[in-house]
């Protein structure tokens, strides 16, 4: 069948009665002018707002509560923010969705409860297992509240000067002017008190400032963008953190490959003005630990990687935590309960003493295989992967796009922060799930957007010959 041409009538109209041709006559093939989409249609801009609801409302105002509190511990509103957030949802004139991540997602929480009952440490575990549910309760607010444009370009932003006013902001005073660190190393406090973890938790408000420069226009929040790009890079640097280092190498390299083109001299210069006015501020500590790397593609050298012998007592807790993981495959040893779990497995097993006592994975999946077992491991790279996969089949749609431009960037962010759970265990970050609710409100905004562009042409949604 050939394909639609534009004026043609279709199988919808009412077709004409005909009429016999005059003898002077000649028939022409030339296709009629087409009709001119309404005005209506006309303001469904390719990938803008589509939506008619009100900006504010109150569950998206708590869910701004939410991220306040959860970011920055200025206030404790998480509890109420999430209670006034699920109850704002019958007033939300949107329809109610639970995606599939989040049934996954679910099914994770109530499968890690059913571990209480082989759990080490049961109390810990109904404790984890409680914030997790709440955690959960917010993400299904996110996706239900940030659903139009206005709202994700919001709630973007809200996150980054959150994140700015407090973590960025403490850690560069703690680094810089009080002078406090740990072997030299950035950290700052609650759950940005380990370098580690304070690395990781940098790449998802860094994705977010490269989707604002990616897309904005020129003015105050791109400038503030660019700017907000370079501390962060900053911070992770000065946590030295080498699995953070080697995140952020590896997905840089794929900005630079797959995004660059016919801008890369542009990229290279931008990334060398930043390069000049961040490196000199990262100590040489810092260099001294990353050249440490080297040292761990063997095991007999892994013991020189960093003078406090960290690298070699984490080689020997992933011996342990794969002999947790082999004796408990099906409910895991209990989440949260993994330190008391390894402290008795290493009471009967021969490790170096840097490797004994209560002590952490250094791993999110053997930490989540550990504590939830198999099975829990997979619900939860299921749930990431319906994110991600969603994410990219609606990025690839929207192609050359802005949208598909910031999609891409929170990839990016994602990428890096499960790159480098190989190295810290991160599963109980409640970033990684509002990360996991952002980049999804982003997809189902954008698809929205292909669908309304899509019915605005006049001759409706184009099908395949």
């Amino acid at each position: 069948m050939a394909p639609r041409q534009s004026g043609w009538r279709t199988a919808r109209n009412v077709a004409p009665v005909p009429q016999p041709p005059r003898p002077d006559a000649t028939l022409s093939l030339q296709p009629s002018k087409p009709a001119q989409p309404s005005a209506a249609a006309t303001r469904r801009l390719p990938l803008g707002d589509v939506s008619d609801a009100a900006k504010w409302s109150v569950s998206f105002a708590a869910v701004l509560a939410y991220i306040y509190a959860a970011v920055t511990y200025g206030l404790p509103l998480v509890g109420p923010a999430v209670v006034v957030a699920l109850l704002g949802l019958f007033f939300e004139r949107h329809r109610i969705v639970f995606p599939s991540f989040m049934l996954l997602f679910a099914l994770w929480v109530l499968w890690s409860a059913i571990g209480l009952s082989t759990s080490y440490q049961s109390d810990e575990t109904l404790k984890q297992v409680t914030v997790l549910l709440k955690v959960f309760l917010i993400v299904f607010a996110i996706v239900n509240v940030v659903y139009n444009a206005w709202r994700v370009r919001t709630f973007i932003i809200f996150f980054l000067a959150c994140f700015a006013a407090y973590p960025a902001r403490g850690t560069l005073v703690n680094y810089f002017i009080v002078r406090y660190t740990l072997f030299a190393r950035a950290l700052w406090n609650f759950i940005y008190g380990n370098s580690n973890d304070l690395a990781a938790l940098t790449f998802f408000p860094l994705s977010l400032t490269l989707a604002l420069i990616l897309t904005e226009k020129k003015g105050w929040v791109k400038n503030v963008a660019f700017v907000g790009a370079g501390v962060l890079t900053l911070i992770i640097l000065l946590t030295q953190s080498r699995g953070a280092l080697i995140a952020l190498v590896a997905t840089g390299l794929i900005f630079f490959v797959t995004q660059a083109r016919g801008k890369r001299i542009k990229t290279v210069l931008i990334a060398t003005v930043v390069g000049v006015l961040i490196l000199p501020l990262v100590p040489s500590s810092a260099w001294q630990r990353f050249s440490g790397l080297s040292k761990l593609t063997n095991t007999a050298t892994i013991a020189e990687a960093d003078p406090e012998g960290s690298a070699d007592a984490r080689y020997n807790i992933w011996r342990v935590a794969r002999q947790i993981i082999s004796e408990n495959p099906v409910t895991g040893i209990g989440l949260g309960a993994y330190s008391l779990a390894h402290a008795t497995y290493t009471g009967r097993m021969l490790v170096p003493p840097a490797a004994r006592g209560f002590r952490d994975t250094h791993s999110t999946y053997l930490n989540v295989a550990a504590e939830t077992g198999v099975p829990g491991l997979i619900l939860f790279m299921a749930m990431i992967a319906t994110v991600v996969a969603g994410a990219e089949v609606t990025r690839r749609r929207a192609a050359g796009t802005p949208r598909a431009r910031q999609l891409f960037a929170l990839e990016l962010g994602l990428l890096a922060f499960l790159m480098h759970g190989i190295f810290g265990s991160l599963a109980k970050l409640s970033f990684l799930y509002i990360q996991l609710a952002t980049i999804w409100a982003l997809t189902d905004v954008t698809r929205r957007e292909i669908a309304a562009n899509t019915a605005s042409l006049p001759w409706g949604p184009r099908r395949r010959p």
